[in-house]
C-alpha cells in the first residue's frame, strides 16, 4: 500500500473518533445564567470564597400581604423562580406596559408550577390588598401565580434598594414615584439571574427563554 493510500486510510478511520470526540464534550447543552451583585467588603473589593469563587448576594426576607390579604414572604418563593418587579396601581403608562409584558410571562408558564411572578408596590399607603386585586383582576392574574404586594413602604423600598439594587422613591409635594421599569429573575435560591426591561417585547423575549434556561437546569441536576 502506498504512503498516500495509508495516510488517506488513517485519517478516514480517525474522523468517526473526533466525531465522537466532539459530540462527548460539546454535544450537551452547557448554557447557564450568570449571578448579578456580587458581594464587596469595605474596602470595595470582592468577597470570594476558600476556593475562590465569586459570592453573590442573594435576595432578603421580607413579608408582605398579597392581593387577597394573605401573608407572602420570601420563604414562600424559595424552591420556585420568580419574576420581580416594582410599580403601582395609578401609574399612566409605564407599569401598563410592564404588566401587559408579565401576562406574556404568566401565559408561558402557566402549567409551569414552578414560575411565579412578585409585583411590589411603591405606593402601598394607597395599594390596598383591595386595590391590587382590582388591579390584578384587569391583567387576568392567576393568584397562584401571580402575587401583589403591599405592606410596610419602608420594607419595600429598602427590598428595592438593596434587594434589587433599584431606585425607588417619591418625587416630593407629588403623587408621582419614581421606579424602575426592570423585571429581575430570581432563582430558587434566592440569586438575582437576569435583568431585563419590561417594556420591551424582546428583552421578554429573552426573559421566556432563560426562565426556560434555569428550568432545564434544574430538571437535569435532580
Amino acid at each position: 500500500m502506498s504512503n498516500s493510500k495509508a495516510l488517506i486510510l488513517g485519517i478516514l478511520l480517525l474522523v468517526p473518533i473526533l466525531i465522537f470526540i466532539f459530540i462527548g464534550s460539546f454535544g450537551e447543552h452547557h448554557y447557564t445564567l450568570k449571578r448579578y451583585f456580587p458581594q464587596v467588603d469595605a474596602k470595595g473589593e470582592v468577597v470570594r470564597d476558600e476556593k475562590g469563587d465569586t459570592l453573590f448576594n442573594q435576595v432578603p426576607e421580607f413579608r408582605l400581604t398579597s392581593q387577597l390579604g394573605q401573608p407572602v414572604s420570601q420563604a414562600d418563593l424559595d424552591d420556585n423562580i420568580y419574576v420581580a418587579d416594582f410599580f403601582f396601581a395609578t401609574c399612566p403608562d409605564i407599569c401598563k406596559a410592564m404588566s401587559s409584558q408579565l401576562v406574556r410571562v404568566q401565559e408561558a408558564f402557566r402549567d409551569e408550577p414552578m414560575v411565579k411572578i412578585a409585583s411590589f408596590t411603591v405606593n402601598p399607603e394607597y395599594d390596598t390588598p383591595e386595590v391590587l386585586k382590582e388591579y390584578g383582576e384587569r391583567y387576568g392574574a392567576d393568584t397562584n401565580k401571580w402575587y401583589f404586594l403591599t405592606g410596610d413602604r419602608e420594607e419595600i423600598y429598602t427590598l428595592a434598594q438593596k434587594g434589587f439594587y433599584l431606585p425607588v422613591m417619591q418625587v416630593e409635594g407629588q403623587q408621582d414615584f419614581i421606579h424602575s421599569e426592570k423585571f429581575m429573575l430570581v432563582d430558587r435560591d434566592r440569586y438575582v439571574r437576569g435583568i431585563y426591561d419590561g417594556t420591551d417585547a424582546e428583552d421578554v423575549d429573552r426573559l421566556i427563554l432563560e426562565i426556560k434556561v434555569l428550568l432545564d437546569e434544574y430538571s437535569k441536576s435532580k
